[in-house]
């Protein structure tokens, strides 16, 4: 759930926050404007609530009720909602059905999840043919922490193990263009190589536990 503020300045003028989430999570509205409510609406001309479904008084007042944002209520939107193979981000302007005036955007990402898990086999001490992607979404800049691994012999036993990287001559490229994180790498090792990894993004998602596997021959 996202809080997106609505404030006026000095000078009157009011602002409605840009915001960026992912396409599971909804938001609601805190008006923080002590002179006018505001009802923040996909479509003002709409007949029926398409957005959120209660106006909000001026400041103090309750918040919003929660307003869902992956699927906006608007027959036909345009733009039509972002899929999770859009470039993100996917931008929604909103604005206010009593004051058509003023509006917002919220930009809206892909979530934050795992790509392949299970990499395809590798030579050892072949540079990777193509990177491969094993987060996909969430918002850049990405921050890992906690990369672990082990190596195994055919017979299950535990070669090499450590922690701090994802396994010898392996590496994790984040992007910076919000589209996830890749491994690529020359492995140096023969095996089946085992890793995890902790990602953070700057919406503040969080994705772990994940295992991955490859197999380096």
């Amino acid at each position: 759930m996202k809080q997106i503020h609505i404030t006026r300045d000095s000078n009157g003028k009011v602002t409605f926050e840009t915001v960026s989430v992912d396409v599971t999570d909804n938001v609601f509205f805190t008006n923080l404007d002590p002179q006018q409510a505001h009802w923040p609406y996909w479509d003002p001309n709409a007949t029926s609530p398409d957005f959120c479904d209660n106006q909000i008084g001026a400041a103090p007042s309750p918040n919003s009720s929660q307003c869902t944002v992956r699927v906006p209520q608007v027959t036909n939107p345009t733009p039509p909602p972002p899929t999770v193979n859009q470039t993100p981000p996917y931008p929604l302007t909103y604005k206010c059905k009593l004051h058509q005036g003023e509006q917002g955007i919220i930009n809206v990402f892909a979530q934050l999840a795992a790509g392949t898990t299970t990499l395809p086999q590798v030579s050892v001490n072949t540079p990777f043919a193509a990177p491969v992607q094993v987060v996909v979404g969430g918002k850049s800049p990405y921050t890992v922490t906690g990369q672990q691994f082990q190596v195994t012999d055919s017979t299950g036993n535990v070669i090499k193990s450590g922690q701090g990287s994802i396994g010898p001559g392996l590496l994790l490229n984040a992007s910076t263009g919000n589209q996830g994180i890749t491994v690529a790498g020359i492995p140096s090792l023969v095996g089946t190589y085992q890793f995890t990894f902790t990602v953070n993004d700057a919406m503040g998602k969080n994705l772990q536990q994940v295992q991955y596997s490859m197999k380096v021959v």
